[in-house]
């Protein structure tokens, strides 16, 4: 099996990762339902490798040194490495996640392998 990234955009703001406590109550739930289900069924279907939700706050380095960056909420939300048989597979798998129904999108991407 080889590796894929799936990296998470747009959807409802209101549920990222970084304004979800401010949601209210019954959404938090919901969402954080969803997600946990769909986590753990890529997970019992040995899929899953690696995956975080993605703050808004970080670093910016380049030639002229280190800064705060602040990322905007059009840039990616999180990210998951999944294992899968080819990139329809992948594409597949990524249809059925919870961020499709909540207005987002998702690109997938193939992993390179180091020699």
């Amino acid at each position: 099996m080889k590796k894929y990234m799936l990296t998470f955009f747009g959807g409802n703001m209101a549920l990222r990762y970084n304004h979800l406590e401010k949601a209210e109550k019954e959404a938090q739930e919901n969402h954080k339902a969803a997600w946990g289900k769909w986590m753990s069924e890529l997970i019992k279907a040995k899929h899953l490798e690696v995956g975080y939700p993605l703050e808004s706050e970080g670093k910016r380095i380049d030639s002229n040194g280190t800064n705060s960056y602040h990322f905007p909420d059009n840039t990616e939300g999180g990210f998951i490495v999944i294992k899968a048989e080819s990139v329809n597979q992948a594409a597949e798998i990524a249809q059925s996640s919870p961020i499709i129904n909540n207005g987002g999108y998702i690109l997938v991407r193939p992993c390179g392998e180091l020699n």
